[in-house]
């Protein structure tokens, strides 16, 4: 009988390392820790921290544009706010793992879409250049998800304009309150922009609002009149007598007094003249209703140019010569 014991627990003994072999070799085919997602740095240098705590050690720099993969994520609050933080991993040979502020690093996911969207915009002309005035919030589609902030002052180029309508909740009233009438629904005017090639993400919007338009100087001195420039379009340029080179704008200007989503009343080509040594309008038009963003198609030298306008749900052209180019307003 004691035979037979020792014999079983020889065997139990047996299975139990045999099994703990596996285990181990199994563990052995996993990292210790799986990414759950891809992002890239979108700071101009940042650290790689062995914590999240304020004394915590700086274990690897990484800088602009660096591939991050993203192992975990945690909320740290402090008595103001809560901060969002991810553990990650370099994609270098030494592999560093810490943590970093999950506001400088963008997901793959989100900077793959603004790709797309700046790709989509390469067909668009810049329709006027502007100057962010605050720190800015930008999203991948008008009032969508805020993905990033760009900072106060960086110079953007627009090439689109949309509407969005936003309808406030209606506050708590009291019990004996007679007044049901519903809040009023607001429209938020927003900016399509194409960033400089220093930024990771290259396109996006932002509520026009944050955007002081950058109206070049040698036609500001146009507007007048109860009208102001709402966007311009580089189509040629003209050298001067000195052999300096001046920009020709199809100009688009707005009547103030005008309502409604018009983004311009007025279509104004201005051509630098060197005998004159200033701008001259060959064709001017008023009463429109033109919607961003206008393209621009070239055609065979003298043929007309046609703009179009959008009047709720009709559109209406006009034809007339002006150099060798076709006009098309959204």
């Amino acid at each position: 009988m004691q035979k037979a014991t020792t014999s079983i627990k020889r065997v139990t003994v047996c299975c139990a390392v045999a099994l703990a072999s596996v285990l181990v070799a199994a563990c052995g085919l996993l990292p210790s820790d799986s990414k759950i997602d891809e992002g890239i740095v979108n700071a101009p240098k940042l650290k790689i921290r062995s914590s999240t705590a304020v004394a915590a050690l700086d274990l690897a720099e990484v800088k602009r544009g660096d591939r991050l993969e993203i192992l975990e994520q945690a909320q740290v609050k402090t008595p103001t706010r809560t901060n969002e933080w991810y553990k990650v991993r370099t994609k270098t040979k030494e592999a560093t793992e810490g943590w970093v502020e999950a506001r400088y690093v963008i997901n793959k996911s989100i900077v793959d879409k603004t790709q797309e969207l700046y790709e989509k915009s390469k067909a668009i002309s810049s329709q006027g250049t502007g100057r962010l005035k605050v720190q800015t919030k930008l999203r991948a589609e008008a009032g969508g998800d805020v993905i990033t902030y760009l900072s106060r002052g960086m110079m953007v180029d627009i090439v689109g304009k949309a509407r969005t309508t936003v309808k406030p909740e209606k506050q708590q009233e009291a019990d004996d309150s007679e007044d049901t009438d519903e809040p009023e629904t607001r429209t938020v005017l927003w900016y399509q922009i194409r960033l400089p090639e220093s930024e990771v993400l290259r396109a996006g919007w932002v509520g026009a609002q944050q955007v002081q338009l950058d109206t070049p100087d040698e036609i500001l001195y146009l507007e007048g009149e109860g009208r102001r420039f709402t966007g311009w379009v580089v189509f040629d340029q003209t050298k001067t007598k000195k052999g300096e080179l001046r920009d020709n704008y199809i100009a688009l200007m707005k009547n103030l007094s005008t309502g409604g989503p018009i983004d311009f009343t007025r279509l104004w080509v201005l051509i630098y003249s060197p005998e004159q040594g200033r701008y001259s309008g060959p064709y001017i038009e008023d009463g429109l209703h033109g919607v961003l963003p206008v393209s621009m198609h070239p055609t065979t030298k003298g043929s007309p140019f046609t703009s179009w306008t959008k009047t709720e749900n009709r559109l209406r052209s006009s034809t007339r010569r002006s150099g060798s180019m076709r006009l098309i307003c959204a």
